[in-house]
């Protein structure tokens, strides 16, 4: 179970160097194995490899729904349906990029944009019995990070890189960051400080990189040090 908390509304739009791994392609699913080498040798953070705009967002997306069906603001017909439509815009994503000789032109990139923003605004009303999503929503970084480490985890399941133990462990890891973000928040007036700040990005990386490490070679996940509340 993923937190008590609907992570995000808007797609992500924080920069992609938060982030772990990067696609070969746009529909690629595996989001652990494709992490970029160079990166690791070059001594980046294992959470600091590009994604593609567009493939980070259809990740995020991906996060929001498996959270939202494990908190049961979805029913499983409505997470089903909406995997769907995740699905589909990541084959238009891929059609797209080949048709464009590798890369998504400015054109198809803001058509790929308005998709995934009218699907964040379903999965939004979806989750809250048809109500219209705000139109001005604020997405912390940390809250973001939550949604696109939640997707990372749902996609390596469904392409057979993590098993449902795996899984089950990573998520509640996850929902340890949630809750000790929560914690922090409510502690400093609703804000994360720059020290919790910083310490919950090092517990996003250490999980960042233990999905990447179970997904590439089955190892079981550890426990992150934190605080559950």
């Amino acid at each position: 179970m993923l937190g008590k908390r609907e992570y995000n509304v808007s797609p992500v739009t924080f920069s992609t160097s938060t982030i772990q791994e990067t696609h070969a392609k746009a529909t690629s699913p595996d989001a652990a194995s494709k992490a970029s080498s160079s990166a690791t040798a070059s001594g980046q953070a294992a959470d600091s490899v590009q994604l593609s705009p567009a493939a980070l967002r259809e990740m995020a997306l991906t996060g929001r729904v498996a959270a939202n069906g494990d908190m049961g603001n979805l029913t499983s017909d409505q997470t089903q349906q909406l995997y769907g439509q995740i699905s589909s815009i990541q084959s238009q994503i891929a059609g797209d990029t080949q048709a464009d000789g590798g890369t998504l032109s400015s054109t198809d990139a803001l058509a790929i944009q308005q998709s995934q923003n009218q699907l964040s605004g379903t999965i939004y009303s979806e989750a809250h019995n048809g109500a219209a999503p705000p139109s001005d929503p604020t997405v912390t970084q940390a809250g973001a990070r939550e949604a696109v480490e939640a997707g990372r985890i749902v996609l390596n399941q469904q392409e057979g890189h993590l098993s449902g133990g795996q899984a089950t462990q990573l998520s509640a890891q996850l929902s340890t960051i949630q809750r000790q973000i929560a914690t922090d928040e409510q502690a400093n007036g609703g804000t994360l400080s720059s020290t919790d700040t910083q310490a919950i990005n090092q517990l996003e990386n250490q999980l960042g990189q233990q999905i990447y490490n179970a997904a590439r070679v089955g190892t079981t996940p550890s426990q992150p040090a934190v605080n559950a509340v």
